[in-house]
């Protein structure tokens, strides 16, 4: 480690993302002594796990040249923000693709405006598979992003750069976007805690809003409880016509939930089928029923649940995959290539990728009008469960384990659309169901699998519910402190 870092590389990892800023705020770092200690620590991981595009040597020379807010709850604490999603002005977005090198952002976005805000400083962007269309992190552009519990498995994905960054310990907190489990994964396989929040809590990025990409949000990874509790809370503010929905900021700050006295909650439990055919991992299933055990310890209500109780899950699938996911995102990437001037080939775009397109072209209107016809009644379904007092619904977060780097899930896999589309949807039937619905989920960690790789739970709770995740969350945290805030075995100072 260079003389002119100013924290041995063990206690910059101890640091969640409060504590560095903490630490500043005592005047015992500077937010420049941090951005040269982050920029070092990435510089260190990066060559194993390639969770990072780039850092911006600009702002470690000078934090507050993009506008970081002096006065925010984060000042000077570092981070990154993946490479989909909202926007930093002057910066490449390239969504995963080889074809969008170069493609630079005029404006902060909505919720980069937020982050600055809130003081942090945006140091550079994360890796994600294409277009996120996957739950591991692999692209033509970038290669293969590596989990640092493990680095022959996944760090998860689409927010995969996000999750090994974060887990290795080169930065506390880095953002992610969910349009069908894409925070909660890669939080899941890296022993992370993700929250998605529930839709319309942040603004989404201009030119969107809620009714064009009703199943996608955007957040954070986290490796506390209590940074997602206040980060949460300070990026949750939309400027007036950011967005298709009202959504007033939250009447308390999250951070209260960790503090006030214990609540007791009813609490289903689901470890169905969800309508798919692929078993549930044995491993996965017992972890959520050691859970439900733990929280009826800690004086919860705690109740079983048939699939038949919550929706109709058959129905649900149906409609999120057609009007949600693949329409959308084969005809959007399909008019984002025309835009460019680009003509997709297997040359510049990976083959479920163009599969996604081809599916689209074969989609009508009636089709698509259809398919989102189905939203509003297994929403209401939901609410239905929800109104016969149910407070939280916990389940597994994923049916299988983290995957291998050479899973199926790869988008270069050579799988016929369909069964590459199935296995995908077997892995994720618990999660998807959270972008559909809009509902607010979180995934926390629950020990560790034979692979030395982290699994998880998922709780559920009802629209705008996200302090009581929180705070369930919290008490969970501090049952198993085992398994919160650990360092993946490859981390900056076993590099060091």
């Amino acid at each position: 480690m260079s003389d002119s870092l100013p924290l041995t590389w063990d206690e910059y990892m101890q640091l969640d993302a409060t504590g560095m800023a903490q630490m500043i705020s005592r005047g015992d770092v500077s937010a420049k002594e941090l951005a040269a200690q982050a920029a070092a620590a990435a510089a260190l991981v990066n060559p194993r796990i390639n969770a990072v595009i780039e850092v911006f040597d600009d702002v470690i020379a000078d934090p507050g040249r993009d506008g970081m807010h002096r006065d925010g709850p984060f000042h000077g604490v570092p981070t990154m923000l993946k490479d989909m999603g909202s926007r930093m002005k002057g910066r490449a977005q390239e969504n995963g693709y080889l074809w969008q090198r170069g493609n630079i952002a005029e404006r902060d976005d909505p919720l980069t405006e937020n982050w600055r805000a809130a003081g942090f400083n945006l140091m550079g962007r994360t890796t994600c598979p294409e277009d996120g269309i996957t739950h591991i992190t692999h692209s033509m552009k970038d290669g293969d992003t590596r989990n640092p519990w493990n680095l022959r498995h996944t760090p998860g994905g689409s927010s995969g750069g996000a999750s090994a960054v974060v887990a290795s310990g080169a930065i506390p907190v880095a953002s992610a976007s969910d349009g069908g489990g894409s925070i909660r994964y890669p939080a899941a396989w890296t022993g992370l805690v993700g929250l998605k929040p529930s839709r319309g809590l942040l603004p989404m990025p201009t030119g969107f809003h809620e009714a064009l990409m009703p199943s996608a949000v955007e957040g954070v990874v986290t490796k506390t409880v209590r940074d997602a509790a206040a980060i949460y809370y300070h990026l949750s503010h939309k400027p007036l016509g950011s967005g298709f929905m009202a959504f007033p900021k939250p009447a308390a700050p999250y951070l209260e939930q960790l503090s006030c006295p214990p609540r007791n909650f009813r609490i289903g439990v689901s470890t169905g089928s969800w309508s798919r055919t692929a078993a549930l991992d044995p491993v996965l299933k017992q972890k959520t029923l050691d859970t439900a055990d733990l929280l009826a310890s800690l004086g919860h209500q705690v109740e079983n649940v048939q699939d038949a109780d919550i929706c109709d899950f058959e129905a649900l699938f149906r409609g999120y995959l057609l009007a949600n996911w693949l329409g959308p995102i084969g005809m959007g990437l399909q008019a984002t290539a025309a835009a460019h001037g680009v003509e997709l080939s297997e040359s510049n775009t990976s083959r479920q990728a163009l599969n996604h397109v081809e599916f689209a072209r074969g989609l009508t209107l009636e089709d698509h009008l259809e398919a989102a016809a189905i939203n509003p009644v297994i929403t209401r379904q939901w609410g239905h469960f929800w109104e016969r007092g149910y407070d939280l619904l916990l389940t597994p977060l994923t049916s299988v384990q983290c995957p291998g780097l050479d899973s199926l899930y790869r988008t270069d896999a050579e799988l016929p659309f369909e069964q590459w589309m199935n296995n995908l949807v077997d892995s994720c039937r618990y999660a998807m169901p959270a972008n559909e619905t809009g509902l607010p989920a979180i995934s926390l960690p629950a020990g560790l699998d034979d692979n030395g790789c982290p699994l998880a739970i998922q709780l559920i709770a009802p629209w705008a519910k996200e302090a009581d995740l929180i705070h369930i969350a919290s008490q969970l945290e501090q049952a198993t402190p085992e398994c919160f805030n650990q360092l993946a075995p490859f981390n900056v100072a076993s590099v060091a």
